[in-house]
């Protein structure tokens, strides 16, 4: 990162035309020669006024003169997400740099593919601090990486969520549970360690009809919600269920289900503890 605030500082508080912009950059090809990603200027219309060489590698590109000039966001962002990737873009012309200073989104190469990039944005002002121009760095984030941090995101949504929440495959293993569902295990004497193990190993009262209604959302992609009453430790508990399938490439690959208890059975078991 010290190469790249050097890049910006040099960059950023200098009041410089375009071209002497592009004569400060050509100074400084050995550091953007080693930048593992893309280095993009636009200007307030968000036409791109300069890319690196590893930038344009990365769209599939041949040559910078392929991009110069051309909108950004007509020509390598995807049609779905352009409208919001402006909006963003405008919030970085208006100054919001720290909310919009660091941003994930697709981009669209030239042979229509999409690759998901991290962006960290800056501008580059005036004397008198009106916003010239946008310049971003974007790293490529690999489709391994970014499902470790979407992962990540869920985990950290659903465990404080007040439902009991966990996550199957298609073998019917546990891939997460949240803190509420651990809470429950504990309070009703079952594994907290479940993740990796079969649903119905660790809960052996589930009956058929459970696993059949498993095999609707995973076979049909259909959200199902029912009423389950179960007889555990002598004690009848009735809960709602939610079973909600995770899509991958149009196929459901994972099922999350959220389980709201409503005989407060176990709502009063977590108050006598507390």
């Amino acid at each position: 990162m010290d190469e790249l605030t050097k890049l910006k500082n040099i960059i950023a508080f200098k009041d410089i035309e375009i071209k002497n912009l592009k004569d400060e950059i050509g100074k400084l090809k050995n550091i953007i020669s080693f930048f593992p990603g893309i280095i993009v200027i636009l200007d307030r219309q968000g036409l791109i006024e300069f890319i690196n060489k590893k930038g344009v590698e990365i769209l599939h590109y041949l040559l910078e003169d392929e991009l110069i000039g051309k909108n950004w966001f007509d020509k390598c962002i995807p049609e779905n997400i352009r409208d919001d990737l402006k909006f963003v873009f405008n919030k970085l012309i208006e100054g919001h740099i720290e909310e919009f200073g660091y941003y994930e989104n697709l981009v669209e190469t030239k042979i229509k593919t999409l690759k998901l990039i991290q962006w960290r944005n800056s501008y580059i002002k005036d004397e008198k601090g009106y916003i010239l121009k946008i310049i971003s760095y974007g790293i490529e984030i690999s489709k391994e990486s970014f499902k470790k941090q979407k992962i990540y995101d869920y985990e950290r949504i659903f465990d404080i969520l007040p439902e009991a929440i966990h996550i199957i495959n298609r073998e019917y293993k546990i891939i997460f549970i949240n803190k509420f569902f651990e809470n429950w295990n504990k309070l009703l004497g079952f594994p907290i360690d479940v993740v990796g193990k079969e649903l119905f190993d660790i809960f052996p009262f589930l009956s058929q009809n459970i696993k059949e209604e498993y095999e609707k959302v995973f076979n049909t992609g259909e959200i199902l919600i029912t009423k389950e009453k179960n007889f555990i430790t002598g004690k009848e508990i009735i809960t709602e269920t939610r079973k909600i399938p995770i899509f991958e490439n149009e196929k459901v690959v994972n099922v999350i289900t959220f389980i709201r208890e409503i005989t407060n059975f176990l709502k009063n078991q977590e108050d006598n503890i507390l």
